[in-house]
Protein backbone atom coordinates (compact mmCIF):
# COMPACT_ATOMS: atom_id res chain seq x y z
CA UNK A 1 0.00 0.00 0.00
CA UNK A 2 2.82 2.32 0.73
CA UNK A 3 4.49 2.15 -3.03
CA UNK A 4 0.39 2.58 -4.08
CA UNK A 5 0.25 6.12 -1.97
CA UNK A 6 4.21 7.59 -3.39
CA UNK A 7 3.25 6.77 -6.96
CA UNK A 8 -0.37 8.38 -6.53
CA UNK A 9 1.66 11.23 -4.93
CA UNK A 10 4.26 11.41 -7.86
CA UNK A 11 1.40 11.69 -9.87
CA UNK A 12 -0.56 14.40 -8.65
CA UNK A 13 2.78 16.54 -8.61
CA UNK A 14 3.86 15.73 -12.32
CA UNK A 15 0.23 16.93 -13.02
CA UNK A 16 0.37 19.92 -11.18
CA UNK A 17 3.57 20.78 -12.94
CA UNK A 18 2.04 20.20 -16.09
CA UNK A 19 -1.12 22.21 -14.82
CA UNK A 20 -0.77 25.90 -16.34
CA UNK A 21 -4.67 27.46 -15.53
CA UNK A 22 -4.20 30.54 -13.73
CA UNK A 23 -0.87 31.02 -15.09
CA UNK A 24 -1.93 33.68 -17.49
CA UNK A 25 -3.81 35.88 -14.21
CA UNK A 26 -0.39 35.29 -12.28
CA UNK A 27 1.65 36.71 -15.50
CA UNK A 28 -1.18 39.53 -15.39
CA UNK A 29 -0.57 40.73 -11.69
CA UNK A 30 3.24 40.46 -12.28
CA UNK A 31 3.09 42.58 -15.53
CA UNK A 32 0.19 45.49 -15.05
CA UNK A 33 2.08 46.92 -12.18
CA UNK A 34 5.03 47.66 -14.99
CA UNK A 35 2.47 48.81 -17.58
CA UNK A 36 0.60 50.97 -16.03
CA UNK A 37 3.93 52.85 -14.45
CA UNK A 38 4.99 52.85 -18.36
CA UNK A 39 1.51 54.49 -19.43
CA UNK A 40 1.34 56.91 -16.53
CA UNK A 41 4.77 57.92 -17.50
CA UNK A 42 4.48 58.16 -20.67
CA UNK A 43 0.91 60.44 -20.49
CA UNK A 44 2.56 62.21 -17.98
CA UNK A 45 6.14 63.24 -20.07
CA UNK A 46 3.62 63.74 -23.27
CA UNK A 47 1.60 66.40 -20.95
CA UNK A 48 4.80 68.13 -19.96
CA UNK A 49 6.44 68.36 -23.33
CA UNK A 50 2.92 70.06 -24.56
CA UNK A 51 3.29 72.31 -21.67
CA UNK A 52 6.80 73.58 -22.25
CA UNK A 53 6.68 74.08 -25.14
CA UNK A 54 3.36 75.88 -25.11
CA UNK A 55 4.69 78.66 -22.57
CA UNK A 56 8.00 78.82 -24.92
CA UNK A 57 6.25 79.99 -27.82
CA UNK A 58 4.02 82.30 -25.20
CA UNK A 59 6.99 83.87 -23.83
CA UNK A 60 8.03 84.12 -27.39
CA UNK A 61 5.62 85.61 -28.80
CA UNK A 62 4.75 87.79 -25.34
CA UNK A 63 8.57 88.97 -25.86
CA UNK A 64 7.65 90.12 -29.62
CA UNK A 65 4.73 92.45 -28.99
CA UNK A 66 6.32 93.40 -25.50
CA UNK A 67 9.26 94.25 -27.67
CA UNK A 68 7.53 96.55 -30.20
CA UNK A 69 6.25 98.94 -27.16
CA UNK A 70 2.35 98.32 -27.95
CA UNK A 71 0.28 99.32 -25.24
CA UNK A 72 -3.58 98.78 -25.04
CA UNK A 73 -5.89 101.47 -23.39
CA UNK A 74 -7.19 99.05 -20.50
CA UNK A 75 -3.88 97.66 -19.73
CA UNK A 76 -0.24 97.76 -18.98
CA UNK A 77 2.31 95.94 -20.66
CA UNK A 78 2.88 93.79 -17.83
CA UNK A 79 -0.59 92.74 -17.65
CA UNK A 80 -0.57 92.35 -21.63
CA UNK A 81 2.47 89.68 -21.60
CA UNK A 82 0.54 87.89 -18.13
CA UNK A 83 -2.43 87.78 -21.21
CA UNK A 84 -1.05 86.33 -23.58
CA UNK A 85 0.94 83.62 -22.25
CA UNK A 86 -2.29 82.43 -20.11
CA UNK A 87 -4.22 82.72 -23.50
CA UNK A 88 -1.59 80.84 -25.19
CA UNK A 89 -1.44 78.28 -22.99
CA UNK A 90 -4.92 77.39 -23.26
CA UNK A 91 -5.91 77.89 -19.12
CA UNK A 92 -3.36 74.75 -18.19
CA UNK A 93 -1.53 77.22 -16.07
CA UNK A 94 -2.26 80.82 -14.98
CA UNK A 95 1.09 82.43 -13.91
CA UNK A 96 0.62 85.15 -11.64
CA UNK A 97 2.82 88.56 -11.87
CA UNK A 98 5.08 86.59 -9.29
CA UNK A 99 5.68 83.92 -11.87
CA UNK A 100 6.64 86.73 -14.58
CA UNK A 101 10.04 88.55 -14.43
CA UNK A 102 10.48 91.23 -17.29
CA UNK A 103 14.02 92.79 -16.50
CA UNK A 104 16.11 95.35 -17.95
CA UNK A 105 19.98 95.03 -19.10
CA UNK A 106 22.53 97.23 -20.25
CA UNK A 107 23.70 94.13 -22.60
CA UNK A 108 23.14 90.96 -23.35
CA UNK A 109 26.27 89.92 -21.40
CA UNK A 110 24.48 90.88 -18.18
CA UNK A 111 21.81 88.62 -18.47
CA UNK A 112 22.29 86.49 -15.10
CA UNK A 113 25.09 88.01 -13.70
CA UNK A 114 24.72 89.02 -10.43
CA UNK A 115 25.54 92.85 -8.65
CA UNK A 116 29.65 93.10 -8.54
CA UNK A 117 30.71 93.60 -5.04
CA UNK A 118 33.88 93.54 -3.62
CA UNK A 119 34.63 90.00 -1.69
CA UNK A 120 36.35 91.04 1.83
CA UNK A 121 37.29 87.64 3.01
CA UNK A 122 37.67 85.42 -0.96
CA UNK A 123 35.07 83.25 -0.58
CA UNK A 124 33.63 84.05 -4.03
CA UNK A 125 30.03 84.47 -2.42
CA UNK A 126 28.13 87.71 -0.90
CA UNK A 127 28.26 88.30 2.87
CA UNK A 128 25.95 90.73 3.97
CA UNK A 129 28.37 93.81 5.28
CA UNK A 130 30.37 93.53 1.85
CA UNK A 131 30.00 96.65 -0.97
CA UNK A 132 28.75 95.91 -4.00
CA UNK A 133 26.89 98.26 -6.97
CA UNK A 134 23.35 98.74 -6.82
CA UNK A 135 22.89 98.08 -9.97
CA UNK A 136 19.03 98.23 -10.71
CA UNK A 137 18.34 100.60 -7.53
CA UNK A 138 16.62 98.13 -5.46
CA UNK A 139 19.16 99.35 -2.47
CA UNK A 140 20.02 95.65 -1.75
CA UNK A 141 22.47 93.23 -3.05
CA UNK A 142 20.65 90.91 -5.71
CA UNK A 143 22.34 87.39 -7.29
CA UNK A 144 20.59 89.28 -10.94
CA UNK A 145 21.62 92.66 -11.89
CA UNK A 146 18.48 92.86 -14.09
CA UNK A 147 16.24 95.97 -13.14
CA UNK A 148 12.79 95.17 -13.14
CA UNK A 149 10.39 97.21 -16.25
CA UNK A 150 9.79 96.56 -19.61
CA UNK A 151 12.45 99.16 -20.63
CA UNK A 152 12.45 101.71 -22.99
CA UNK A 153 13.36 102.28 -27.32
CA UNK A 154 16.61 99.96 -27.28
CA UNK A 155 16.29 98.56 -24.11
CA UNK A 156 17.85 94.70 -23.80
CA UNK A 157 15.05 93.07 -21.47
CA UNK A 158 14.93 89.44 -20.08
CA UNK A 159 11.40 87.99 -20.05
CA UNK A 160 11.23 84.96 -17.88
CA UNK A 161 8.07 82.47 -16.58
CA UNK A 162 9.15 80.64 -13.89
CA UNK A 163 5.83 77.83 -12.86
CA UNK A 164 5.49 74.70 -11.19
CA UNK A 165 2.94 72.66 -12.76
CA UNK A 166 1.44 69.56 -10.55
CA UNK A 167 1.55 66.02 -11.87
CA UNK A 168 -1.63 65.13 -13.34
CA UNK A 169 -2.24 61.01 -12.27
CA UNK A 170 -1.76 60.85 -8.42
CA UNK A 171 0.65 57.23 -8.97
CA UNK A 172 3.44 59.52 -10.66
CA UNK A 173 2.49 62.45 -7.89
CA UNK A 174 3.46 59.76 -5.98
CA UNK A 175 6.71 58.64 -7.68
CA UNK A 176 7.98 61.64 -8.55
CA UNK A 177 6.83 64.50 -5.78
CA UNK A 178 4.48 66.76 -6.15
CA UNK A 179 5.21 69.26 -9.24
CA UNK A 180 7.65 69.51 -12.29
CA UNK A 181 9.31 73.10 -11.90
CA UNK A 182 9.94 74.69 -15.51
CA UNK A 183 11.58 78.00 -16.65
CA UNK A 184 11.17 79.28 -19.97
CA UNK A 185 12.89 82.96 -21.13
CA UNK A 186 13.51 85.03 -24.19
CA UNK A 187 15.69 87.91 -24.09
CA UNK A 188 15.12 90.82 -26.59
CA UNK A 189 16.29 94.16 -27.70
CA UNK A 190 13.37 96.77 -27.86
CA UNK A 191 12.42 98.26 -31.06
CA UNK A 192 12.68 102.15 -31.09
CA UNK A 193 8.94 103.45 -29.88
CA UNK A 194 8.19 106.50 -28.71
Amino acid sequence: MGAFLKTAARLRRARLRRDEEGATLLEFAIVLPVFLTMLFGLFEFAFIIFISSSVDAAILNASRLGATGLKYEDETRSEMVLRIVQEQTWGLIKPTASDLDILIYDSFSDIGKPEPFDDDNGNGDYDEGESFTDINGNAQWDDDMGKAGLGGSDSIVLYRVRYAWGYVTPFIRNLLGDEFQYSSSVAVRNEPFN
